[in-house]
């Protein structure tokens, strides 16, 4: 694995926490953000994209060809593909962590999307988990 490779994974990883974060607040998810929201806390989460992308391109020459020792298309979708799953695995972990403790029992939160509006993705899984196990038994 190149240096580059780990780079791009980084720039994906960080835009897309950002990414996450802000579509969090727009959709109402609270249960999966990390700070309440805020214009403030949208300022940095927009932010935090642009950052990753000016760190990415400003620090080093990345605009080079595959054959001249750039990114191959197929890094570049590994590198993608594990920079998305990483930041959705970090923000679930990090934000039910976070909001554990923060009034967010539902006592039936909801399927889907809608269940993260009310409580923490672990929460809602567990809830799921149970839902489920309870129709399977009857």
């Amino acid at each position: 694995m190149k240096a580059f490779s780990i780079d791009y994974y980084i720039l994906v990883t960080v835009s897309a926490v950002g990414v996450f974060q802000l579509v969090a607040m727009h959709g109402g998810l609270r249960g999966i953000l990390v700070l309440r929201p805020s214009r403030l806390s949208a300022l940095l989460w927009g932010a935090l994209p642009l950052a990753a992308v000016g760190w990415f391109f400003v620090t080093k020459d990345r605009k080079v060809s595959d054959h001249m020792g750039g990114l191959s298309s197929n890094e570049i979708a590994l590198a993608f593909f594990v920079g998305v799953v990483t930041a959705w695995v970090l923000t679930v972990a990090v934000t039910s962590i976070l909001n554990h403790r923060r009034g967010m029992e539902a006592e039936d939160p909801g399927t889907g999307l809608e269940a993260l509006s009310r409580t923490t993705y672990f929460r809602a899984v567990l809830h799921s988990v149970r839902r489920w196990y309870g129709e399977w038994r009857s």
